[in-house]
């Protein structure tokens, strides 16, 4: 692994916090690859939160978009990563992290470079961990950046069952139904912060988990499990840009998400979470690909599914690599 590290300028206070408590020192972890627009315009929001900031990192995975020399230009206080390959999601964003954990940080607040921040979204957040001593990890609500006042995510549902794992409040619109702090399963790793103690004790993402789906399921699960809270935060706001790296329903996501999906069981799932998990996911495979041919024109998303579910027992890996290196779906 080779990475080239520009320490550019030590970040400035953006601002005085407006909990009243004592200040943290805040590095911003954010993962980039082949968005520079969506880039940049992420580190103009994360410039303008109203919480102070200790550092900003931005890892780069090997852009060949302009996406390095644009940052260099217009961001000069960056600490500025820049590897010499797409290491994948959850390895850039370990990159990241072990850069933040060799500073004097004590949170760290990750944040996909297709996310537009609130100006008071990391105030919210870390007020929120002042309020809970055992509170490990915190993650923001969400909404559809097309659709201002629609959810993606209040936290997540680990159900074991066809898809093991859902988000609260998906596609709902927000009508003041996920306000409060709570406990949940999982967050998505998009607008999160996590204690240095937390990835000290827990460990960083799971680089065996290829594509984008369940690296923070897993990550939130261990967090749970270590004997921290998992919160949600349904004060802090952020919208998520969409964007068409990949469809839906097509054979690769469905395959790349349900091999990651096993891995995930094979981690956490009891022995009923097993027998729920295949009921659904294999029993309702038929029906699947019928409903997708009526509603898509193509039952392939089916296919993907029964593949990554036979990939995912047998620990193949190649065929995953293989389609993440001709059309990745990393940033």
């Amino acid at each position: 692994m080779s990475t080239t590290i520009h320490l550019i300028e030590k970040t400035e206070d953006t601002g005085v916090p407006v909990t009243g408590l004592p200040v943290k020192k805040v590095a911003v972890v954010i993962l980039n690859w082949n968005r520079k627009e969506n880039v940049l315009d992420c580190l103009k929001q994360i410039y303008q939160l109203e919480y102070p900031l200790y550092q900003v990192i931005v890892v780069d995975n090997a852009s060949t978009d302009g996406s390095v020399p644009a940052i260099r230009e217009n961001f000069t206080k960056v600490i500025l990563i820049e590897n010499d390959q797409n290491y994948g999601a959850q390895e850039g964003k370990n990159i990241g992290l072990r850069r933040a954990l060799e500073s004097e940080m004590d949170v760290v607040y990750m944040v996909d470079n297709d996310i537009v921040v609130a100006k008071d979204s990391l105030t919210k957040l870390m007020k929120v961990m002042d309020e809970y001593p055992r509170a490990g990890i915190i993650g923001a609500k969400m909404y559809d950046y097309s659709k201002p006042d629609t959810l993606l995510s209040a936290g997540g549902i680990i159900d074991f069952t066809q898809n093991v794992s859902r988000g609260r409040g998906d596609r709902e619109k927000d009508v003041g139904q996920y306000e409060k702090t709570e406990e949940v399963d999982y967050l998505w790793g998009g607008a999160m912060i996590a204690t240095r103690e937390v990835l000290e004790k827990v460990g960083l993402f799971d680089p065996e988990y290829l594509g984008y789906w369940f690296e923070d399921s897993d990550f939130s699960v261990r967090v749970r499990k270590a004997g921290y809270q998992v919160l949600f935060c349904g004060q802090a706001k952020v919208w998520h840009r969409p964007h068409q790296t990949i469809e839906q329903f097509s054979f690769r996501k469905k395959y790349l998400a349900t091999r990651n999906a096993i891995r995930f069981m094979k981690k956490h799932a009891t022995p009923g979470n097993w027998v729920k998990y295949l009921l659904f996911a294999v029993g309702g495979l038929p029906w699947v690909a019928v409903r997708d041919l009526l509603l898509r024109g193509s039952p392939m998303g089916a296919f993907g599914k029964a593949k990554g579910i036979v990939d995912g027992l047998l620990n193949r890996k190649k065929p995953a690599l293989r389609m993440l290196a001709s059309g990745r779906t990393k940033k």
